[in-house]
């Protein structure tokens, strides 16, 4: 059997071939311009797609769960569309495990004996952390890789970092003075690096390259 679905295959091939490098313009936590980001690559694929944001939600234990988005897409030129991915991004270090409990739940959710994503395909986790910190970056891919043994989907993880600019505050957006003394606007830090890898079945299947990044 193989390790990936056709499905799977394809989803990582389209992956390949997006801009991700875009995400290092962006400035602040960006938690909803990431989102945007996601949005634009599903968007971006040779499907009749849609997104839900933010998704229906699961149960995980007692616990409601809501991820982010759901990625859907017609099904055969019929009326209904199919779940075919789900995506958390997060910012909150402190919450990383448990986004990646959230996800992990939507496989397996049922709803009055029937599995709720039937056609679930891919996860994709996307977080940010403040860099260098491999010991966090070490404690995502443990879990992820925990939780890929007893599941199906094609797990994606996209990491990117949090950095101070050389060491100091990035004063480099400038804007009209139209407030004297204002200026410039700055971050303390901006994302500055990316690393996206992906995971089934317990194993890491590959690192995606992002161009002038890795």
């Amino acid at each position: 059997m193989p390790l990936l679905t056709e499905y799977q295959n394809a989803i990582l091939e389209s992956m390949k071939q997006y801009d991700f490098q875009r995400i290092l313009r962006m400035k602040g936590k960006c938690h909803d311009a990431l989102m945007g980001m996601w949005i634009d690559w599903w968007f971006g694929q040779k499907i009749n797609g849609i997104i839900c944001n933010p998704a229906r939600g699961s149960m995980s234990s007692h616990r409601r769960c809501i991820a982010d988005l759901l990625f859907l897409e017609q099904f055969q030129n019929e009326d209904y569309y199919e779940v075919k991915g789900v995506a958390e991004i997060e910012n909150n270090e402190a919450k990383f495990n448990d986004k990646v409990s959230s996800l992990s739940s939507y496989e397996k959710y049922t709803k009055k004996g029937f599995n709720a994503y039937p056609d679930l395909e891919f996860a994709v986790f996307c977080y940010t952390l403040d860099t260098p910190n491999d010991v966090l970056a070490n404690q995502v891919y443990d879990k992820v890789l925990e939780v890929s043994e007893g599941s199906e989907l094609l797990w994606i993880v996209c990491e990117i970092g949090r950095s101070l600019t050389h060491g100091r505050p990035d004063y480099s957006i400038h804007m009209p003075n139209y407030v004297r003394g204002y200026d410039y606007f700055y971050y303390d830090r901006n994302l500055s690096s990316v690393i996206i890898y992906s995971i089934r079945k317990g194993k890491q299947i590959q690192d995606i390259s992002v161009p002038g990044i890795n």
